[in-house]
């Protein structure tokens, strides 16, 4: 498993990326939150965190998504961005659609491209 945190290419100042490759459980995704929030890389000029999911195995089950969803709510950087997943694969997908329906404290948005994704992100909020 890895996860690369990297600002975006066309706007740095706005858009985090996390690109995920191999199997990525619960545990790896907290972890990266927790770099993300400890290193403040989620400033006040940042817009939303583009979670890339294209190039990995999710293993996560409904408790596990549960877990991941308690401990962003707990985080005030987290809801005042928009938190975009790209995947492609249904398995994969129903998260963050759960996501986007059941929790109104996040923003949470599923897309296949990073185009739509960039786009929906640099929305006004």
């Amino acid at each position: 498993m890895s996860i690369i945190h990297e600002k975006h290419d066309l706007y740095p100042e706005s858009i985090l990326i996390r690109k995920f490759t191999g199997k990525v459980y619960a545990k790896d995704i907290i972890a990266s939150w927790e770099y993300i929030c400890e290193n403040k890389l989620i400033d006040e000029k940042i817009k939303g965190v583009i979670n890339n999911l294209k190039d990995c195995e999710l293993i996560m089950d409904m408790e596990s998504f549960k877990t991941v969803i308690a401990y962003m709510k707990k985080q005030d950087c987290l809801k005042k961005i928009k938190i975009a997943v790209i995947t492609d694969t249904p398995k994969t997908i129903v998260f963050p659609i759960l996501g986007a329906e059941r929790e109104r404290e996040l923003k949470i948005k599923p897309f296949s491209t990073m185009e739509a994704a960039v786009n929906w992100v640099t929305m006004a909020l």
